[in-house]
């Protein structure tokens, strides 16, 4: 039996003046998966238990095998423990050499001095080498692919002899074969004793690499689930619909409720529509010519109405100047690019002030808007760095100022998203961060419209198995 490291019984934790109840327990070498439900802010609260900002109230801790306090808890975290999430140095100065030394534990002189020694041992040499990490410790930090970032976060665990780390949604920030080479890294260290904790929602990625899956609730830790129990087990625990099941592209099928439904609906030089989109469903329509997208961005954006037919959102039917008064709330709008005119994003407002304006109307007049836009910006952290979040959008990369345009509408949660043209003048290497942010959205419940040229090449390039389940082709008008 594998020597435990760290034990809590029913844990009750407080994040943000909210109160969580946890179980946590890891043994030595051991990897264990954390899957939250469509709550995030559990999955923060938890995690942030290994940063410190959440606090135990209440519970029996145990570390090593021995009963702890809470100060005792929150110091064998602060000595033992590092999180490893998407949240990269940015700085232009720090080196590889800094973050390991710099960045490290050792805090005395004689400690540091002790470090650098180590780290010119044969010893690092050969375990930087197992883990595929050919770099010059004098490289820039920011220079390093996101790969090689990862594996020297990796190196680091192991170099500063942490007992235990977190890695937060790797399925996220790399390629699924880049994944998989990190993973051997992580594996390189388990086998050392070394302990792991993966948050993520990619449950194939879980069943691959956790030894145990404990799945949040509602706020609570309510089942550890075991490898003979993986597959359909986790979507009957959530009470969601199982993903595993494939789906045939062009096909849908049937069990989701109809979102959009338009039947005769007919535009100037267009055959008329007729067609459904199902709630979690990615429907593309293809248009070569600009034509249709022209069509119908004047009437949602420029309030042409269309000639003649029905528009139906979640079963009402809707004349244009209902319509109209939707965009924004239940019917989202994703140009091609956030940063032509008539885009979705304000140039001068701070991400954060973006995000307030579309959600504290949401919110009611009786909460506490100071609260509201903490926890906004608490919620926006785990997709971008606090520091980019309070610049105004403006100095913000192309890159990220489109994953941002996405996760606007993730956070609104619109009914209905409409993307045209979403790989217009994009960079192929932003084509798997579009796909992965039409997923996201088609997660939450939205019914997204992607309106295109081809995508088929894109379709053979992309890793993201989930989005071709998710894509149905809409018959093209006429």
């Amino acid at each position: 039996m594998k020597e435990e490291l760290i034990r809590v019984e029913n844990g009750l934790f407080q994040s943000d003046g909210a109160d969580y109840s946890f179980d946590i327990s890891v043994a030595r070498g051991e990897c264990i998966g954390i899957y939250v439900d469509e709550h995030l802010t559990s999955g923060t609260a938890y995690l942030d238990i290994f940063k410190r900002y959440s606090h135990i109230k209440s519970g029996k801790v145990f570390l090593c095998g021995q009963r702890a306090g809470s100060m005792e808890l929150a110091k064998w975290i602060g000595q033992n423990t590092i999180v490893i999430d998407k949240y990269r140095f940015h700085s232009t100065e720090l080196t590889a050499w800094d973050f390991l030394i710099a960045l490290g534990k050792p805090a005395c002189h004689r400690e540091k001095a002790a470090a650098k020694q180590r780290l010119q041992s044969t010893e690092s040499m050969c375990m930087l080498q197992q883990m595929g990490l050919n770099i010059s410790l004098d490289s820039k930090l920011s220079a390093l692919s996101l790969l090689d970032y990862y594996r020297l976060a990796i190196f680091r665990v192991w170099f500063i002899r942490c007992e235990l780390f977190a890695l937060d949604r790797l399925t996220e920030i790399l390629r699924r074969r880049d994944v998989d080479r990190l993973m051997q890294c992580v594996q390189l260290l388990l086998r050392q004793g070394t302990a792991a904790l993966l948050f993520d929602m990619d449950e194939e990625f879980m069943y691959r690499y956790a030894n145990r899956i404990d799945v949040i609730k509602n706020r609570r830790t309510c089942y550890h689930l075991y490898p003979e129990e993986y597959d359909d087990r986790l979507y009957e625990i959530l009470g969601w619909k199982s993903r595993q099941a494939p789906t045939v592209r062009g096909t849908s099928s049937g069990s989701e409720k109809v979102i959009l439904q338009v039947s005769g609906l007919t535009f100037p030089s267009m055959a008329p529509l007729n067609f459904q989109i199902r709630s979690g469903e990615i429907a593309f329509l293809r248009d070569e010519n600009y034509n249709t997208v022209s069509r119908i961005r004047a009437c949602f954006l420029d309030e042409q109405s269309w000639e003649s037919g029905i528009f139906r959102l979640d079963g009402k039917q809707y004349t244009h100047n209902e319509l109209i008064r939707l965009i924004g709330a239940r019917i989202g709008i994703q140009i091609d690019r956030p940063d032509r005119p008539s885009d979705v994003l304000f140039d001068n407002l701070t991400a954060l002030d973006n995000l307030s304006t579309c959600l504290l109307p949401k919110a009611g007049r009786k909460l506490i808007r100071r609260k509201m836009v903490e926890n906004i910006l608490d919620e926006a952290c785990q997709w971008f760095s606090r520091e980019a979040l309070l610049q105004p959008l403006c100095e913000w990369p192309l890159p990220q100022r489109l994953r941002f345009s996405y996760y606007k509408w993730y956070c609104i949660n619109p009914r209905l998203l409409i993307c045209f043209f979403p790989f217009a003048g994009q960079e192929s290497s932003h084509h798997e961060m579009i796909i992965n942010m039409l997923v996201t959205c088609a997660r939450r419940g939205m019914a997204v419209w992607v309106i295109s040229s081809g995508i088929d090449a894109i379709c053979e390039k992309t890793e993201n198995k989930e989005f071709l389940q998710r894509l149905r082709y809409i018959n093209e008008p006429g």
